[in-house]
């Protein structure tokens, strides 16, 4: 098979490419040439570094000619400033449109990830955010090529992730950094519930999407167990065996944050998360 990643040196593609390659996939990782990030270290697999991505990313499809290719570029902004609208339709809508055209155009499966920031309470569609509804912009999109192009398109769509190797800044990397420096922390309330998924289930899932013959509704990629911020922070001492000096209620909540459970429509295809919270935060404890 041959497979392309776009998003390649984020933390979910890097992933997705080492393991791809390590089961014998032909992969091409696409990143964007401006990227401070670097590319998956993996030596079989061939980066399309690229200057102009929604302009150049056609030409890539039409070369490599892929049975499957992962979107997973984004530009994340949790609150964004308007000096990013434009670097963010840019990236989560353009390049996606551009994207979804050139597979269309070559046959190519395209499993493209969404956000649970899409669903604020579970509703088929209430945005958390621009960037939400910069995300769901493209899912209409996307509907739009797979009813008159019959583009071959699986939505997978991510709660929370962790992992080794992430770069990202995210509360579960902040917590074990502060269970290892003995560093306090300043946090919000901490009642805010937090589904996390290790990296290692994420890709599991996102390579089924891409392998069921027929796929139908959504994959949601999520435990169905959200755990509180403060569950969360008192299981990295547990596993650290290290307290914790978190300040809770020193900053205030955001708007529109899981509070109650999400349950969003997915069909998962017999996907199930291996990797216990408990067990992964085990592991990264181990290995730092």
């Amino acid at each position: 098979m041959t497979a392309v990643v776009t998003g390649a040196s984020g933390f979910v593609g890097r992933h997705l490419v080492r393991a791809l390659t390590t089961s014998g996939v032909d992969v091409h990782a696409v990143v964007r040439a401006s990227s401070t990030r670097p590319a998956p270290a993996v030596p079989e697999t061939r980066i399309h570094r690229l200057d102009e991505p929604s302009a150049e990313i056609a030409e890539v499809i039409e070369k490599v000619q892929p049975d499957v290719v992962f979107h997973l570029a984004t530009h994340f902004a949790a609150r964004h400033q308007p000096s990013e609208i434009i670097a963010m339709m840019e990236s989560n809508v353009v390049f996606g449109t551009t994207l979804a055209q050139a597979c269309a155009a070559q046959r190519a499966r395209l499993v493209h990830t969404t956000s649970a920031w899409q669903h604020y309470q579970g509703a088929d569609y209430e945005p958390v955010s621009l960037y939400a509804a910069s995300k769901q912009a493209l899912v209409d999109v996307i509907e739009y090529f797979r009813i008159v192009e019959g583009l071959d398109a699986r939505e997978v769509c991510l709660f929370d992730t962790y992992g080794p190797d992430d770069d990202r800044g995210k509360l579960v990397s902040a917590l074990l950094t502060s269970a290892r420096n003995g560093t306090s922390m300043q946090m919000s309330s901490g009642l805010q519930l937090i589904d996390l998924v290790h990296i290692d289930d994420v890709v599991a899932a996102l390579r089924l999407a891409a392998e069921v013959p027929s796929f139908g509704q959504r994959m949601v990629v999520r435990t169905g167990q959200p755990i509180m911020v403060r569950q969360l922070a008192a299981t990295v001492a547990e596993v650290s065996g290290r307290p914790l000096g978190v300040e809770w209620g020193a900053r205030p909540d955001r708007g529109r944050e899981m509070t109650a459970d999400w349950v969003i429509a997915a069909e998962n295809h017999g996907w199930t998360p291996q990797i216990a919270l408990v067990d992964g935060l085990a592991q990264l404890w181990q290995d730092a």
